[in-house]
């Protein structure tokens, strides 16, 4: 016969299977940035989940030891390493580790008292005010507070991920965890990797939440109207259809959306936590079209976005006429000052949206709700303070499964409070990208280096006119001093990039 089974039974299973269901955002790898675009000669400081991380990678020197760099030979290169992730605090005063250096011995240094830490498991090596050896030095470092946290990371396709709990547990936990990256292309990389065309990474910090943009990219609606004359044209025909493609569960979710009159349709797939790829089939002969986004949370109002485009050519090897434009051999650098162009389409509206409804008290995800409808204790309901419409399905999933799964917030650490609306923060390239990326800090440093040659070409030009010809003279002169304005803007766009939709005819 069956066992009986309790009431209070009963609600302990439902509970656990309620548990099982849920998200948890500290148990999950989060993309941070492109390798490329880091310099390993220094360390850089990144945020995740409102915890200041310091990225360093611990390759050695051959045959250096703890030394001035000014001793190093031009042709000693540092060797390739491992990527590390630690708490932005040096043990010792809690300063940020990220102003420290990278010592060519492989260790992090601590600029203010001179502590070096090794990569592995974050312990301390030396501190210069003790006897190397001696008994102090050990007992400090028998001590586990002498350690850094050392978070988890991997490197997926170039990019660092990073796991947000330190510890022995959780490097277990780390490594029996996939990554949820962009997947479904292992088959053509086997049998045709030809067809397969892969862009070049971007990077930058967004001046919003990773959910405002995660909640953006499942929004096919807006593409064509808020990115008018780079996606499409606001004037076109904008009605659609949408439908599930898989239902919403703990790990996402996907929508097919249709255009009859473009003839058009793509599939947005939604990865818990960070991922979103976006599909879009090009004729009939296998072709397609991907955009690889993702996003984690940084802080209160910004994120750490990183994102690509993906091609895949069609059965015969051909790439679609209308893809070629995006294949074409551009600078590294110039497809990173180029991305503010389609990014700050969105941020306009985003970084407002994000900080506005948060101050008047009509949703944010800073807060925890009380139930699974999305209200916390002031009665927040995202679906209630919007005015959704059949086209804001994958904007009212998303929701929904941020409120259903994830806890209906994200869990930043420190205290965090939303900042006020802030149009330089909207805009700004430089703090946001180029003092992260290596590659445009080089680009920029070269730029510079030339405005400055064409304005001195200029200059020396129009004072001593070596030429007996007026006209040349006056026409080196001109395009001497013309080229250096053009470089002058272009300059201009590694700091700031500005934009408003109101000239965007």
């Amino acid at each position: 016969l069956p066992t009986a089974v309790s009431g209070n039974e009963l609600i302990a299973v439902e509970e656990e299977r309620e548990e099982k269901e849920k998200f948890d955002w500290m148990k999950s790898w989060y993309p941070l940035v492109p390798v490329e675009m880091l310099d390993p000669e220094i360390p850089h400081k990144f945020t995740l989940l409102g915890m200041d991380l310091v990225i360093w990678n611990d390759g050695k020197v051959p045959g250096a030891s703890f030394a001035s760099k000014k001793k190093r030979s031009k042709k000693d290169k540092r060797e390739e390493g491992e990527w590390r992730a630690f708490l932005d605090e040096c043990p010792h005063r809690k300063v940020p580790l990220s102003e420290g250096r990278v010592e060519d011995d492989g260790t992090l240094l601590c600029s203010y008292h001179g502590w070096r830490f090794e990569g592995e498991q974050g312990s301390l090596v030396d501190a210069p005010q003790l006897e190397p050896e001696g008994a102090q030095l050990k007992a400090i470092q028998e001590n586990p507070k002498s350690q850094c946290n050392s978070f988890p990371v991997q490197i997926i396709d170039g990019v660092v991920w990073v796991w947000p709990e330190s510890g022995a547990d959780a490097r277990l936990e780390a490594a029996l965890t996939p990554a949820q990256s962009y997947s479904g292309l292992e088959e053509i990389e086997k049998t045709n990797p030809d067809r397969i065309w892969y862009g070049p990474w971007n990077y930058r910090q967004l001046p919003y939440g990773a959910d405002f943009f995660i909640e953006n990219v499942v929004d096919p609606a807006h593409v064509t109207i808020s990115h008018h004359n780079v996606v499409g044209s606001r004037y076109d025909d904008q009605r659609m259809n949408m439908n599930h493609s898989t239902k919403l569960q703990k790990n996402g979710f996907a929508i097919e959306t249709t255009n009859p009159a473009r003839n058009t349709r793509s599939t947005t797939t939604f990865k818990a936590p960070a991922h979103v790829g976006i599909e879009a089939p090009f004729g009939d002969k296998g072709a397609f079209q991907t955009l690889e986004l993702y996003a984690s949370p940084s802080m209160p109002g910004f994120c750490n976005h990183v994102g690509r485009m993906v091609i895949v050519k069609d059965e015969t090897g051909e790439m679609p006429k209308l893809l070629r434009t995006f294949t074409a051999p551009l600078p590294k650098w110039l497809n990173h000052v180029l991305a503010a162009s389609f990014l700050n389409q969105d941020a306009v509206f985003l970084h407002q949206q994000e900080r506005l409804m948060a101050q008047k008290g009509q949703y944010t995800s800073l807060n925890p709700p009380t139930n699974n409808d999305g209200k916390d204790d002031e009665g927040m309901d995202y679906n209630q303070a919007i005015l959704p419409i059949e086209a804001d399905k994958g904007v009212v999933f998303f929701r929904k499964w941020l409120s259903k799964y994830a806890g209906g917030r994200i869990p930043y650490k420190n205290n965090p409070a939303m900042p006020p609306v802030d149009p330089n923060v909207c805009f700004d390239q430089y703090q946001s990208h180029t003092a992260k990326c290596q590659i445009c800090q080089t680009a920029l440093r070269r730029l510079k280096t030339v405005r400055l040659a064409s304005f001195f070409v200029a200059t020396c030009w129009a004072v001593l006119r070596p030429l007996n010809k007026q006209l040349l003279n006056l026409a080196t002169v001109l395009l001497s001093a013309g080229f250096g304005l053009v470089l002058n803007k272009l300059i201009g766009m590694f700091y700031k990039y500005e934009f408003s939709h109101s000239h965007n005819d």
